[in-house]
């Protein structure tokens, strides 16, 4: 059986945009981005988001925090267990926090109704599916915006 997480890591499919509410006008833009290591973002340094609060969480951080735990362990069941458990007991807060902040992101993606990556999502409010760059991902929230006033 699939976890969650690599049920969820497995989907790319591009989309159109999705929305819940209308954005107001003249507000502070809070983007979250949803992505795997693979699917790195990019434009975040761009003059149109200097004032935009940006968050990215790689989702499949859990995934990868695991295979490095297990990377090189021995093959006999019992000395796997107890080279796994002196592993964990050594992990400090710095090695803790990719997979905390994975599992973080991935709640906020169930919150947001996100159900595939990479996922952009604007003010809690709008989905944009399929891009990594957060200058496309932009234009195309803005385009909805323009067409909402239509």
């Amino acid at each position: 059986m699939l976890s969650l997480s690599h049920a969820l890591v497995g989907l790319t499919l591009f989309g159109p945009l999705v929305f819940s509410a209308p954005v107001r006008a003249g507000d502070a833009l809070v983007i979250e981005v949803f992505t795997t290591s693979e699917q790195p973002v990019v434009g975040a340094e761009h003059e149109r988001l200097r004032t935009a609060t940006i968050t990215s969480y790689a989702v499949d951080g859990l995934e990868r925090f695991e295979s490095e735990l297990s990377e090189g362990l021995p093959a006999d069941p019992d000395t796997a267990k107890a080279a796994a458990l002196r592993r964990i007991q050594r992990l400090d807060d710095a090695r803790m926090a990719p997979a905390k902040d994975a599992a973080f992101g991935l709640a906020k993606a169930v919150q947001h109704g996100v159900d595939r990556y990479p996922a952009i999502v604007f003010d809690g409010r709008a989905v944009v599916y399929g891009v990594t760059d957060l200058v496309e991902a932009l234009d195309r929230y803005e385009a909805w915006q323009r067409e909402q006033i239509r």
